[in-house]
């Protein structure tokens, strides 16, 4: 299991990815991210790159929660 919990783990994590019109996370083999992961994925690329539509998919309780914490 995989841990994304920093804010440039997700720029890394997206990088390009703002060309696309959807984007779908599979977070199945993930255990848990971070405060910052979370807030940049879902709040800072989501306000800079609006065009692109993020949804998620097969997240662990944990997951689910910071993601609906953000």
């Amino acid at each position: 299991m995989r841990a994304y919990i920093s804010r440039s783990q997700a720029r890394r994590f997206f990088w390009g990815l703002e060309k696309f019109k959807y984007v779908i996370l599979d977070f199945s083999d993930i255990s848990t991210v971070g405060q910052g992961f979370v807030d940049e994925v879902f709040r800072v690329f989501k306000t800079k790159y609006s065009r692109t539509k993020i949804e998620y998919k097969n997240a662990n309780d944990n997951v689910k929660f910071m993601i609906e914490r953000g």
